[in-house]
């Protein structure tokens, strides 16, 4: 039977609605599982090194989690110690925002000549619905974070698993793969591996150096919880270009609500996390993780977009390197070539913005 365009499309759509709704279904389990295989990408150099060292690999996995369960441990032990410090009284910073507001309010009536209770009426469900959604923000982030507990203890395991039997796997996918495409599958997996492996370790080396600098920096501003904030701005950068702005607007709007004169302060925050972030976008980044990516804004966007809408805050980060691992897995392709070009960032060369053009 002839398969006409038009069936072929619509097979396609049905084959990618199953698949969405199965990993949205499934996410309590993909999740952990995905996040274990980057992870895995991360360890498997220091694990590879003890075997080489005579290690059984079993006991050599074991050593390097155990080690890296410590370090981590004992980091989210620090940082949750010092943000239990953090005292938001609500009924502190509603108060605030009202005594702000009367001065917006006061503009408001003698340059516009509108009525004074309108303004206030406005102003003050501002004000409530402001609290409530902050509240209700900060519930719904500790519920979710209970909900994680299993995915959290099951990292460790899949991690395992997943170095223990990475040959095993490797020679699965071979097996599976006709004789002639081989040669390129295994070109797809030495890329794979050395890719992510490089763009994770520059991208967590990067979150440690910013979290040094965000904490010194509002330390020297005098913001209270500099630490907290540093901390936590470094780990939001972990989503491209949505991380830095988050990162940097929630110490803002901290000195915001919580000092009385915060016009100053507000304005040195702005400054830091400006200077830091191109700090970060033209010496550390470039430097560090290199172009071991190369893909285009708008595919990493649009990819944002759509993995928090199917799996959340997760889902943004570990989507750059899925898309990663697919742009390298359509370029050996030679039907996906032409969509491994369209995410990448080359054929815009000549249209970037240079400062000094070369004369031919």
């Amino acid at each position: 039977m002839k398969i006409t365009g038009l069936t072929k499309t619509a097979l396609i759509l049905l084959i990618v609605s199953i698949f969405v709704t199965f990993i949205i279904l499934a996410q309590n389990i993909l999740i952990p599982f995905v996040l274990a295989m980057f992870f895995s990408y991360l360890l498997y150099p220091v694990v590879l090194k003890f075997e080489r060292w005579g290690v059984n690999r079993a006991i050599s996995i074991l050593i390097v989690l155990l080690v890296v369960i410590i370090f981590i441990g004992g980091i989210a032990l620090l940082f949750s110690l010092k943000a239990s410090n953090v005292d938001v009284s609500f009924n502190e910073v509603k108060e605030q925002f009202e005594s702000k507001s009367l001065n917006i309010q006061n503009v408001i009536t003698e340059k516009l000549n509108i009525n004074a209770s309108t303004v206030d009426h406005y102003l003050n469900q501002a004000a409530e619905n402001l609290i409530n959604s902050w509240q209700s923000g900060i519930g719904n982030f500790f519920a979710a974070t209970t909900t994680t507990l299993f995915q959290i203890g099951i990292l460790p395991v899949f991690i395992f698993f997943l170095l223990f039997y990475r040959t095993k796997t490797a020679h699965f996918i071979l097996r599976i793969t006709p004789n002639d495409k081989k040669f390129v599958t295994l070109e797809i997996l030495r890329e794979v591996s050395t890719v992510i492996t490089k763009y994770l370790g520059g991208i967590l080396l990067v979150v440690a150096i910013l979290a040094v600098l965000n904490s010194l920096g509002l330390l020297i501003i005098g913001i209270k919880h500099a630490l907290v904030f540093g901390i936590l701005s470094a780990l939001l950068n972990l989503i491209p270009y949505i991380g830095t702005f988050l990162g940097g607007f929630i110490p803002f709007m901290y000195v915001a609500f919580t000092n009385p004169h915060p016009l100053s302060a507000m304005i040195k925050v702005a400054a830091l996390f400006i200077v830091v972030q191109f700090i970060e976008n033209n010496l550390l980044t470039p430097n560090i993780v290199g172009n071991s990516i190369r893909i285009n804004p708008l595919a990493i966007i649009l990819s944002l977009l759509f993995a928090n809408l199917i799996w959340g805050v997760a889902g943004m980060l570990v989507v750059i390197p899925i898309l990663a691992t697919l742009k390298i897995i359509m370029r050996k392709i030679d039907s996906l070539k032409p969509y491994a070009f369209l995410i990448s960032d080359r054929g815009t060369e000549k249209h970037k913005l240079k400062l000094f053009k070369r004369k031919k």
